[in-house]
């Protein structure tokens, strides 16, 4: 049986988002669903998280409850969950947003539709899980999972990758199903960016889901739609219209057109490394530290990154001290360019303004 019966796992669904109601900050999901046979061969039988649910939710008052996090990060939870049951479909959820940052920026992307899919993380039960055969379905069986060890429920923004099979087959029906879908997850994205809510870690999360969905587009345009004849042999399609795949290349081609900062900002952004490094690598937040690292390798920005570290700077001005290079003030404004990006950032956006 090949299962990993000691290690912690994962597995996701994609049941879309059941309700959310703002005023209360609680999001009604799915973070199972029964009965249905998955990626990894499993089924899992109604029943399975019973014990769980006895054991680490329903009238437990010790801190190893189950969990609401976001990207199976125990330093990242935003929320709890207030209800957890099974019913016929699968396991129930109702999750109360946190108001912390990490609960506020959840609760955008709830809102906004960034989040539709969910996880859970557990462990397998060895004597609870049994092959069943069955010559109807993919390798002529499934795992039967009567009884897992439930550890927390998550939201993903980046699920498990469902285009994997799709660009490996080149079936042109199912690229332009994925086409579909993939545009739709853009321009969510997209309007989410414009709205420009959240931390500067939501926002790069953001963008950086954007660049995952650009390059998933991408590899679906460097294969060729093909079939398989009754003999066996691949052939091209001819007969089923298809997306112009080299002009869609140049439509999404991610451009990052803002490449021409001073060198004083690159010059100030090691010297923000070098200082947090001395400083334990304890000032500023992830966004910012990577900024750093984008600055010095002189890559370029986009209009959004722009508006964002123009906005920043402008913000964390007021902490930067040049005479205390120890606080993390002056070193968080450093990573991001310091003075030199701030002037050249503003100048950008006035220049497109006019």
């Amino acid at each position: 049986m090949n299962k990993n019966f000691s290690q912690y796992s994962v597995k996701q669904t994609k049941n879309e988002v059941k309700d959310l109601d703002l005023s209360k900050r609680e999001v009604a999901i799915y973070l199972s669903t029964f009965d249905v046979i998955d990626s990894d061969n499993d089924m899992i039988a109604k029943g399975a998280f019973e014990k769980s649910l006895k054991e680490r939710f329903i009238n437990n008052e010790s801190n190893r409850k189950i969990a609401y996090l976001r990207y199976h990060d125990w330093q990242h939870q935003i929320g709890k969950f207030t209800r957890l049951e099974e019913d016929n479909k699968g396991l129930f959820a109702v999750g109360e947003l946190g108001t912390s940052t990490k609960g506020e920026d959840a609760l955008r992307d709830y809102d906004e539709g960034i989040i539709t899919e969910h996880s859970i993380g557990f462990q397998y039960i060895e004597d609870r899980v049994k092959w069943i055969e069955d010559t109807s379905v993919k390798d002529d069986g499934y795992y039967l999972i009567e009884e897992v060890k439930l550890y927390e429920g998550s939201a993903v923004t980046f699920g498990a990758n469902p285009y994997t099979e799709v660009i490996a087959t080149g079936k042109a029906e199912d690229k332009i199903d994925l086409f579909k879908k993939l545009s739709r997850e853009i321009n969510v994205v997209t309007k989410a960016l414009i709205n420009g809510r959240g931390t500067d870690e939501r926002l790069y999360n953001l963008e950086m889901k954007l660049k995952y969905l650009n390059a998933r587009i991408i590899d679906l345009a460097m294969i060729e739609p093909v079939t398989r004849s009754k003999t066996g042999e691949v052939k091209q399609i001819d007969n089923i219209p298809s997306f112009s795949w080299s002009k869609m290349y140049n439509l999404i081609e991610v451009k990052e057109p803002f490449a021409d900062y001073p060198e004083q900002a690159i010059k100030n952004a090691k010297k923000g490394i070098e200082l947090n490094e001395a400083n334990g690598n304890d000032c500023a937040t992830n966004v910012g530290k990577q900024r750093a690292r984008d600055i010095v390798a002189k890559r370029g920005f986009s209009l959004d990154v722009l508006k964002r570290t123009y906005s920043y700077l402008t913000r964390a001005k007021e902490y930067y001290n040049p005479n205390d290079e120890t606080a993390c003030g002056t070193i968080s404004y450093l990573l991001w360019g310091g003075d030199a990006m701030r002037s050249w950032a503003e100048k950008k956006l006035s220049e497109l303004e006019n």
